[in-house]
């Protein structure tokens, strides 16, 4: 049976929805800041070995502190670009290497963070970003994404959740952390790249190599649409709260301009 000749409009309509389409992908000729592995814990007591800020690291000798930030970054037994990381070997476990964590306790500065004698903190672990694969870059964004979280398999975060309750059972309260824990959230950069559309499913941007910083980091302006403009750690100025909000400030100057000419007759 011969499909029907599609009219002009429904022409259009499929042309207007190739064009948009909702994929995902992003630009790796570009060098990312790390990724993270996020647990954001809801915890049944009151965790006062904890500051509200606090970072754990690890250095015994030089050659620990310098494995201690590649560890996760560099792939070497934990996830091999392009396939998952859900078979970590025992060779590779994070308990037996050096690394380095954050953890935040909101409630140390604001009582509303968890309930009377409990307690909520946010975990973030240094880990590698997402393995862009090309042929992802076609496929409908949610198929993609779903592709991408099994780079951060159960087997990997296992590994890692539990070298940081090890790291974190010497302070005092917290021997049996584990038992506490009454919910987890986890995110990664996957789930980064799903909630916020991030490139390499990175929170904080592209890196400050001197090839990305200043002058050398992605400019506001679009270079192949003139009705777009780019604002954020991964634009110029650059990373953090000040120089995004410099970067916001030149952007919304350069918006009113480009209204102003586009209201001229």
């Amino acid at each position: 049976i011969a499909r029907p000749k599609a009219s002009n409009e429904e022409a259009t309509l499929d042309a207007t929805e190739s064009l948009y389409r909702d994929t995902y992908d992003w630009n790796d000729k570009l060098d990312y800041s790390t990724g993270v592995l996020a647990f954001h814990w809801s915890v049944s007591q009151s965790l006062d070995a904890l500051n509200t800020h606090n970072v754990f690291m690890s250095a015994n000798t030089t050659a620990d502190a310098e494995e201690s930030w590649a560890v996760l970054r560099n792939g070497d037994g934990t996830q091999n670009e392009g396939t998952s990381s859900s078979s970590s070997s025992s060779s590779s476990s994070m308990k037996d290497r050096p690394f380095n964590f954050y953890v935040h306790r909101a409630s140390m500065t604001d009582e509303s963070a968890s309930p009377p004698n409990c307690d909520s903190i946010m975990v973030l672990v240094p880990c590698p970003t997402l393995a862009r694969n090309e042929d992802l870059a076609s496929l409908p964004r949610d198929e993609a994404i779903e592709v991408y979280k099994q780079q951060f398999g159960k087997g990997m975060v296992d590994d890692v959740r539990d070298a940081v309750l090890r790291r974190l059972s010497v302070l005092g309260g917290l021997e049996n952390l584990s038992d506490l824990i009454l919910d987890e959230v986890l995110d990664t950069p996957a789930t980064y790249a799903d909630y916020y559309n991030v490139g390499a499913g990175v929170p904080f941007g592209l890196s400050h190599g001197l090839g990305q910083l200043s002058l050398t980091r992605p400019a506001a302006e679009c270079k192949t649409r003139n009705n777009v403009l780019f604002v954020g750690a991964s634009s110029r100025p650059g990373n953090g709260v000040p120089l995004v909000l410099i970067g916001s400030k030149q952007v919304a100057k350069k918006a009113i301009e480009k209204l102003k000419n586009m209201m001229i007759p």
